[in-house]
This record gives C-alpha cells, structure tokens and sequence, in this order.
C-alpha cells in the first residue's frame, strides 16, 4: 500500500487551546500585516501538530519508513529557513 493511500484514513486530533493559540496568533498577525509572519506561523502549527502532538499516529502510517521520515523532516527543515530568511528580508517602514 502506497503512502499516498493511507493519508485519508489517518485521523489527527487537535485539542482546542492549540486551535484557539494558533487563531490568536494569525489574527494578530494580519491585524498588525505581517502576512510572511503569519505564513511562517501557519506552516509551524502544522508541523508542530503533524509531528510532536501526533507523533505515534504518524509514526505507525510511515511503519518505519526512512524515506518518510526524512522527507518529512528536511520539509521541515526548509520551511524553517524560508521563514528566517523572509524575517531578514521583510522590508523595512
């Protein structure tokens, strides 16, 4: 069974006072326009949720796949550099 297969049976819960943060978050960050920094939050709290909450649930989908793991991971990664370098780069008021 292909990856792509087992996505749509996979059942994530996320707890309410994470849901109610993250909304807290982004509508401060589209209050005061900080549109890269909201990005950058979003693409997080996916992370975040997808792996340290649901850590078993997403670990048994992979079943110990490596390649999974570390497709994940260097996302991961590159999401995080992308938000430090739109942080450098946001233009200045």
């Amino acid at each position: 069974m292909d990856l792509v297969d087992i996505l749509p049976a996979v059942e994530i819960g996320v707890p309410l006072y994470i849901v109610i943060s993250y909304v807290a978050i982004i509508s401060i960050c589209i209050l005061f326009i900080r549109l890269q920094l909201g990005l950058a939050v979003s693409f997080l709290f996916v992370f975040y949720v997808g792996y340290l909450y649901n850590r078993n649930i997403l670990l048994e989908t992979i079943k110990g796949s490596t390649l999974g793991m570390l497709i994940y991971t260097i996302s991961g990664f590159i999401i995080i550099i992308l938000a430090i370098v739109s942080f450098l780069s946001a233009p200045k008021k």
